[in-house]
């Protein structure tokens, strides 16, 4: 099969063809449980419905085999009853078997795309990355040219490897659908990846002249510039996506690493302390409003001590997994003399990211404290074997921007930063 993904030469050339457009693929999957497109009226089987409801009781009870044995008695041929299945298996988050189902359905359904794009989606959602792909290639090479197939194929491709394949696939989305943002963000991510800021900002600005209202592209390009040493470009578009979305945090935590990269730590802190206030819940912003004040100079027993004391608590209150906050709060309680304390969360974080040295040679110090010179020189040379200070060094506060972008511009503040 010959993939139209292949050799694709265009940037976003006008669409030849309307896209089918959803608010996202997650929302699609889940149109099953929101009742669109749930009836099985024009089912070979009235009691196709019923066989659901049965196999749906089963997947609950955790007897999966049971269930899917129930759904094997609806006909080959009932494409209706099949994609009802699907929708409901996508309920369960069942989605291997899910694309077996719409797979089924493809073949009698009476809106074949729809059966193979929710395919497609839920092999993505299920890991088979290869079979998402062929998909997704299958359909569009059957004239289903729609910029959310492409984008289904390049996340599919992103995830398997194929990073040339998915930047084609996000052009062939946004000549689809010029105005379609998730296209020029993914090249934009890819550009970044591959340290191609000029290139990403030629995509964040196609992009804006079709979507100028975008804050998402604006801080796509806000971070191209900051990579490039444009900080005042990088403020000032960070400062228009804030505009734009007031309610995000995500704009400003960018401003306040470009002040932080700049040396402007008083208007750092300012900024971050503003966003840890508009979303306590964002343990990213709680983080850098700590990491921002310890940069400051932050001592035990201050406000700005406190502070930063608390906004590490609540940062991981908010994400137990992230291992910068737990790092930082080792160290901090260890600047308190709370030895106990800080070996809890330095070896937490180091268990979250066994390649990070920063807990390792803070728990070095904090067991050479406690007496046991054994343990720490066992750390320490952990530590030296390691030799990643200054990869690590190179993430704090620049390199930062690369992950708040590829994670921040696409996921909701509770889903930031998790790497």
């Amino acid at each position: 099969m010959i993939s139209v993904l292949s050799g694709v030469n265009f940037l976003c050339s006008p669409p030849q063809k309307k896209a089918y457009t959803t608010e996202g693929a997650e929302a699609h999957l889940d149109q099953g449980k929101k009742g669109k497109s749930t009836s099985i009226s024009g089912s070979e089987e009235p009691r196709a419905q019923a066989v659901i409801q049965r196999a749906r009781a089963a997947l609950r009870k955790g007897d999966r085999k049971s269930a899917l044995a129930i759904l094997a008695s609806i006909p080959e041929k009932d494409g209706a009853g099949h994609f009802a299945a699907g929708q409901m298996l996508v309920g369960e988050k069942a989605y291997a078997e899910a694309a077996r189902e719409f797979g089924l359905a493809r073949r009698t359904y009476q809106d074949r795309y729809a059966a193979g794009y929710d395919q497609a989606l839920a092999f993505v959602n299920a890991g088979d990355y290869s079979s998402a792909i062929q998909t997704a290639n299958e359909l569009l090479n059957q004239g289903y040219q729609t910029a959310e197939l492409a984008a289904v194929a390049a996340t599919a491709y992103l995830k398997n490897g194929q990073t040339q394949q998915a930047y084609n696939a996000w052009r062939l989305a946004t000549h689809l659908d010029p105005k379609n943002e998730d296209g020029y963000l993914g090249l934009c991510e890819i550009a970044l990846d591959r340290d191609n800021y000029d290139l990403g900002l030629e995509v964040a600005n196609i992009g804006l002249t079709h979507l100028p209202g975008s804050e998402r592209l604006y801080v796509q390009r806000g971070v191209m510039h900051a990579m490039k040493g444009q900080f005042s470009e990088a403020e000032q578009d960070f400062t228009t996506s804030a505009k734009l979305a007031p309610k995000d945090s995500l704009p400003v935590v960018a401003t306040a690493l470009v002040s932080m990269q700049t040396g402007h730590l008083d208007k750092a802190v300012e900024l971050l302390r503003q966003a840890s206030k508009q979303d306590p819940d964002d343990y990213f912003a709680l983080y850098w409003f700590a990491e921002a004040l310890l940069h400051a100079g932050a001592v035990p027993g201050s406000r700005e001590g406190d502070e930063a004391l608390a906004a590490l608590q609540a940062s991981i209150r908010n994400n137990p997994d992230f291992w910068h906050s737990r790092s930082d709060l080792g160290k901090v309680l260890l600047s308190r003399g709370e030895v106990d304390g800080a070996i809890e969360q330095l070896e937490r974080a180091a268990e979250l990211n066994p390649q990070a040295s920063s807990p390792l040679y803070l728990l070095a110090q904090a067991y050479r404290r406690k007496g046991n010179e054994a343990k720490a020189a066992e750390l320490a040379a952990r530590v030296s074997a390691m030799q990643t200070e200054e990869r690590e060094a190179q993430t704090l506060p620049q390199a930062t921007l690369k992950q708040l972008v590829k994670e921040g511009t696409t996921s909701s503040s509770s889903d930031r930063g998790k790497h």
